[in-house]
């Protein structure tokens, strides 16, 4: 496989543009035409759409998935590059949704950080679906999502468990309240994130699939900045709720018919080699730390 065209082809899909690839790696627009037809011929397979005025590139299906392998190539030149310049070291590739990423793993960052021994860390933000798939190309060595599905090489495990509370500002006319049935709370005014299929069906039960929920988020850093509104309102964990709780501008609602725990799910592969098995097993006593730590600051919460 011809590297310079697999690293032009690279560069074409992300930046969307022959020219723009073209001033990327400083050579002319027809050099990069040459490779990517030279790559074609060689795979025996059409990977981008061609057509005249055609600005932005357009990718075939062969191309869709040729790029899928085209990641994996790269991140393995890379890796081998990293291998041959400093030796084996210890390190991860960590992938996780956002929520997780802002609220439970950062004390285990730090940790590794400051580990004795020299650590390298890649962090991902992700949605649920592409951990799964870069456990399983091994792109990334542990993931964390809310989302529990069955893939050939990927061990699931449960990390924890949460219950979701209403959470809004104070002044919020639930504010006041200790318990609230869902039925009370007016849709058009909630703040809503995916915490998975399970709070998805409880969601559907009492608003409908087709609810008229305004504001839809899939970021924490958002959420806490947006939750502003005396009427808004949100059903979120419970260790969300204990960093608003913090700042002194919130407050917290139990719901009668709650919806089922939040779950936060592990995803490694199951065949690794000793360097990473070495590297998951210092993470997971991070993780362990912080877990618990985690559960200890619930009580805290008084309602």
């Amino acid at each position: 496989m011809n590297p310079l065209a697999m690293e032009t082809f690279l560069v074409v899909v992300q930046s969307q543009s022959l020219t723009k690839a073209a001033k990327e790696l400083h050579i002319a627009q027809t050099t990069v035409s040459q490779r990517l037809k030279v790559l074609e011929k060689e795979l025996g397979i059409k990977l981008i759409e061609r057509g005249k005025g055609i600005k932005q590139i357009s990718l075939t299906p062969s191309g869709e998935e040729f790029y899928k392998l085209a990641e994996q190539w790269s991140f393995i030149q890379q890796s081998t590059k990293t291998l041959q310049s400093q030796g084996p070291k210890l390190g991860l590739v960590v992938g996780s949704v956002d929520s997780i990423n802002t609220f439970v793993l950062p004390p285990v960052y730090e940790s590794l950080i400051n580990y004795q021994t020299p650590f390298d860390l890649s962090i991902q933000t992700l949605h649920s679906a592409e951990i799964y798939e870069k456990i399983e190309s091994r792109q990334i060595d542990v993931g964390f999502v809310v989302r529990d599905r069955i893939h050939p090489n990927v061990i699931v495990t449960e990390v924890f468990t949460n219950p979701m509370v209403g959470l809004c500002i104070k002044g919020n006319s639930e504010s006041n309240l200790k318990k609230i049935h869902p039925s009370e709370l007016n849709p058009e005014h909630e703040l809503y994130m995916p915490w998975g299929h399970e709070f998805q069906g409880w969601h559907d039960h009492w608003w409908g699939s087709l609810s008229s929920t305004r504001i839809k988020l899939d970021s924490t850093h958002l959420f806490m900045k947006l939750l502003k509104n005396p009427n808004q309102w949100a059903v979120v964990p419970q260790w969300i709720a204990n960093q608003a709780l913090t700042t002194g501008n919130f407050s917290v609602f139990q719901l009668t018919d709650p919806p089922p725990d939040f779950v936060c799910y592990k995803l490694t592969h199951r065949k690794n080699t000793a360097l990473t098995q070495q590297a998951l097993s210092i993470f997971e006593h991070f993780l362990q730390l912080s877990v618990s730590a985690r559960i200890d600051d619930q009580i805290k919460i008084s309602f």
